[in-house]
């Protein structure tokens, strides 16, 4: 079995490298290697992840798909939520809140979607379902009410973890381990098809 660096696995998916250490940190990659001091992973892994199939709005009926761009969770520091981010290692309810906000957004636009796509890199790594409404603060963040429809516990496979009693959980699972790619200058991209 051959092998391929974090550098030569990064430019294979067309990812920076500080993007592709994110995946690792959150546990979405599972056979990771040591060779002297750098980590290494298969080249069937990397292969597979760069023929993944990319997928837009169209593929859950709706003409704008609201995408949160996250990093890897650590803790919050609004004492109340405890998460922000995305792991492999939390639970789904320490998933859900750490997913749901307080982001920089248009919220009329999250609301109306009903569903918000979560991307680490450019890979659905979880799925917000039936928002339905928002909470501000007063700065310009919000947080939303829906529930976490699914998520992906191995980005390879994938691997999916899916709600079934979330409203959307079929949609969820159209998006989920799939590429998304999105542009935005905060952490709320608006993705139409074709763009």
């Amino acid at each position: 079995m051959t092998d391929m660096t974090t550098v030569r696995a990064a430019e294979q998916l067309n990812l920076a490298v500080g993007t592709l250490r994110r995946l690792i940190a959150s546990g979405l990659l599972p056979t990771l290697r040591a060779r002297g001091n750098r980590t290494v992973m298969p080249t069937a892994d990397i292969e597979t992840l760069a023929r993944r199939e990319a997928v837009g709005p169209s593929a859950v009926g709706r003409q704008e798909l609201p995408v949160l761009r996250v990093g890897v969770a650590e803790k919050a520091d609004d004492g109340g939520q405890g998460w922000t981010g995305f792991s492999t290692q939390l639970t789904p309810d320490q998933l859900q809140a750490a997913l749901s906000g307080w982001w920089r957004c248009d919220p009329e636009r999250v609301v109306r979607a009903g569903l918000m796509a979560v991307t680490l890199g450019q890979y659905v790594v979880a799925v917000l379902t039936g928002i339905d409404g928002y909470d501000g603060r007063g700065d310009g963040r919000y947080r939303f009410h829906g529930t976490l429809a699914g998520s992906v516990t191995e980005l390879v496979t994938p691997q999916q973890w899916v709600n079934p009693d979330a409203p959307g959980a079929d949609r969820a699972r159209l998006l989920l381990g799939r590429r998304l790619e999105s542009e935005s200058g905060g952490p709320v991209a608006y993705v139409q098809p074709g763009g």
